[in-house]
């Protein structure tokens, strides 16, 4: 396992931790996008989670592609039509669900994407529109009534690989006393991934203590 490795695995614990948050200040935004962290240039399954706050039921909904994501397949959902719009370039521009959710029920979109190459967020602008004509622009900044959701791309994020030909299978090493070819890598890096990964959670686990002290004494 390399230094790169090495560092990936430490920080996976701390990113999952700020994507957490960046979950729960995106909560407010009844559309929701998920994951909320992802890897870049990966292949990846999106959600998109839409929920109802009126008597009237949701019939429309319009998302606006971030830039920099792919998308290349959909999952179809039943009694929802979809129209993906298309920029002159040929780029996905939007995609709009139309259709008919119970007023106490919700949508769900699916669709697999590639995401960006660099490092940064995707941020999910969004149009719900109910049975009665009301209509909600989810498309502020986090702190606002409305805000869009966010998902983060980071280089350290873990690989999801949704819909390739899966992972490459780990590099043999050769033992020094022997000779002999270890496929597994051996037991010194076995060890040295758990005690790496180890160090990452607790790290992970302190910025979480901390960030709740910080809110509890905020409302205080």
């Amino acid at each position: 396992m390399d230094k790169n490795q090495l560092r990936r695995l430490a920080l996976v614990p701390v990113l999952a931790v700020v994507a957490f948050f960046s979950a729960t200040t995106a909560a407010g935004a009844h559309i929701q996008v998920t994951p909320s962290l992802v890897a870049t240039a990966d292949p990846v399954l999106f959600t998109v989670l839409v929920p109802g706050e009126t008597s009237s039921g949701t019939v429309r909904v319009e998302l606006k592609i971030p830039p920099g994501l792919y998308p290349f397949s959909y999952e179809d959902v039943p009694g929802w039509k979809r129209q993906v719009i298309t920029k002159a370039n040929g780029l996905t521009d939007r995609v709009v669900w139309t259709g008919q959710a119970a007023p106490d029920g919700f949508a769900r979109f699916s669709f697999l994407a590639g995401t960006p190459e660099k490092d940064g967020e995707l941020r999910w602008a969004a149009i719900q529109t109910y049975a009665d004509g009301k209509v909600v622009n989810w498309i502020g900044p986090p702190e606002s009534e409305n805000p869009a959701a966010i998902t983060e791309v980071s280089s350290m994020a873990p690989k999801q690989n949704a819909g390739g030909e899966g992972g490459t299978a780990p590099a043999a090493t050769t033992d020094p006393e022997t000779g002999d070819e270890d496929p597994a890598g051996g037991s010194g890096s076995d060890t040295l991934t758990t005690v790496v990964a180890s160090l990452g959670l607790a790290a992970g686990l302190l910025a979480l203590g901390l960030v709740l002290l910080r809110r509890r004494q905020d409302r205080r």
